[in-house]
């Protein structure tokens, strides 16, 4: 007889980045690089949900520019629009894993948590984890010590060592005195420093 342990809940987390398209290949690259939480028939499930709406604004484009593609109240492309943002995302799990048992189980996906949690900053958590005796039933309601692993950018004014999160190499660098990519001020702008740095950069 097989032994089954099944993990099932909600995750909302807050990935960074500067628009939803950032984001979301964010979220997506930091999923493809946890440790995979196995069974002998199929590995642990995981989908992800946009929330509804937008919960951030602003009235420039991630480029620090006013654009004729930001959004108006009436749904229109203006230049008098908003860059629109939902910062938060629902990771479903839905897992029935075959021979698997219960506390190693609750070891990998504890590990798997983990290291979400560093990357990305968890807000709510409900997830249960269940083995196949009535007393294998362990409940994570808490998102507080996960929301404390929380590893902030280096940009952060609660980023007291100066350690990088391990999502910041998905972001492109901005100029000095400017909110455009390096790359683009090299491309389109006369600037000796920002040149100079971005032609160190291209010689690697």
């Amino acid at each position: 007889m097989s032994s089954w342990v099944r993990i099932y809940g909600t995750i909302c987390v807050r990935p960074m980045g500067r628009t939803q398209a950032e984001k979301s290949y964010i979220l997506q690259t930091v999923l493809d690089h946890l440790p995979c939480v196995s069974g002998s028939e199929s590995d642990m499930k995981l989908y992800t949900q946009l929330k509804d709406g937008y919960n951030s604004s602003s009235s420039h484009d991630e480029f620090g520019r006013l654009s004729n593609l930001l959004i108006n109240r009436y749904d229109k492309h203006s230049i008098n629009g908003w860059l629109q943002v939902q910062d938060e995302y629902l990771l479903i799990i839905d897992a029935d894993l075959r021979d698997r048992y219960y506390k190693e189980t609750i070891r990998d996906f504890q590990k798997w948590l983990c290291r979400l949690s560093k990357r990305i900053m968890v807000e709510n958590i409900l997830v249960n984890i269940s083995g196949y005796f009535p007393n294998e039933n362990f409940l994570i309601a808490n998102n507080s010590p996960y929301t404390l692993m929380y590893e902030p950018p280096t940009w952060s004014h609660i980023n007291f060592d100066g350690e990088p999160n391990w999502c910041e190499y998905l972001m492109w660098q901005a100029m000095d005195e400017d909110a455009l990519p390096r790359i683009l001020g090299y491309k389109y702008y006369n600037d000796s420093d920002n040149d100079k740095k971005v032609q160190e950069w291209i010689k690697r």
